[in-house]
C-alpha cells in the first residue's frame, strides 16, 4: 500500500512523530548550548589548575597576566591577595620587574615545589660572567647552557623582596652550597641595601605587604595597615 492511499490517521500519526522528533532534536541542541555556555562562563573564569612540582613554560602573556593580578591589589577596597602561577611569578617578578634573566634567555620554565620557586632557562652563561664564579668547573659549561635556580622568597620592606638561592644547577651539575653566593653576585645586577649575598632582589609595588609560596602558587598580599 503506497503512502497516498494510507488512511488519514496514519498520515497524522507520522507527521506528529516527525514533529516530535524535530522538537526533540531542538531540545537536545538547546541543552548542549546551555551546557557549553555554563562551562564557558563558570569554568573559563577559574584560574588554571597548577600542580606543584611540575614545570611550566613561561610565555610572554604570563608577565602581563601577572602584572594585572598584582595591580588588582592597588585599590583600597576589594581583593586583599592575588595568586600567581609559577610561570606568571617568574615572568613578572623575575624577568619583567627584577630583570634578572638576560633578554636572550630561551626555554624559560618555572615550577613551585614546597615553599620554593624554581626557574630554569638556557642563558649565555659566559656573557654573564658566571664562569668566573665556577672556577675549574667553568670548563664543563658551554657558551649557552641551562641553568636552574631554586629559592625561597621573602619580603624585606615595602617595595622590595628577595629570592634566596638554595640550589643551583648548571649543565646537570649541582653546585656546592658554598659557591652559591659568589654565583648569585656574579649574575645579579646592582643590589639594593639589605639584599643577602645569596639572593636576587625583586622590586614590588609598595602596596604589597607579604609574599608566600605554597600549594603550587605564589601569593602576594596587600598591605592593609
Amino acid at each position: 500500500v503506497t503512502e497516498s492511499v494510507r488512511p488519514f490517521p496514519y498520515r497524522l500519526t507520522f507527521r506528529m512523530f516527525g514533529c516530535l522528533r524535530r522538537v526533540g532534536c531542538l531540545l537536545v541542541l538547546v541543552v548542549i548550548a546551555a551546557a557549553g555556555y555554563y562551562w564557558w562562563t563558570v569554568n573559563a573564569s577559574q584560574p588554571p589548575v597548577i600542580t606543584a612540582g611540575t614545570w611550566h613554560h613561561v610565555t610572554p602573556s604570563d608577565a602581563s597576566t601577572g602584572a594585572l593580578a598584582v595591580a588588582s591589589l592597588r585599590a583600597n577596597q576589594g581583593r586583599v591577595y592575588a595568586n600567581l602561577t609559577p610561570a606568571q611569578a617568574v615572568a613578572y617578578l623575575i624577568q619583567q620587574t627584577a630583570k634578572q634573566l638576560p633578554p636572550s634567555s630561551t626555554d624559560v620554565r618555572a615550577m613551585v615545589s614546597g615553599d620554593q620557586l624554581h626557574v630554569s632557562a638556557v642563558v649565555p652563561l659566559r656573557e654573564l660572567g658566571a664562569e668566573r664564579a665556577l672556577g675549574p668547573l667553568a670548563s664543563m659549561i658551554g657558551a649557552r647552557d641551562t641553568i636552574e635556580l631554586a629559592g625561597r622568597v621573602d619580603l624585606i620592606r615595602a617595595g622590595l623582596a628577595q629570592m634566596h638561592v638554595t640550589k643551583a644547577k648548571i649543565h646537570q651539575l649541582t653546585l656546592p652550597q658554598a659557591m652559591l653566593p659568589k654565583l648569585v653576585q656574579q649574575i645579579r645586577h646592582d643590589a639594593p641595601d639589605g639584599i643577602a649575598p645569596d639572593a636576587f632582589p625583586i622590586p614590588l609595588p609598595p602596596y604589597i605587604g607579604d609574599i608566600r609560596i605554597a600549594d603550587g602558587k605564589v601569593t602576594l598580599y596587600k598591605n592593609v595597615q
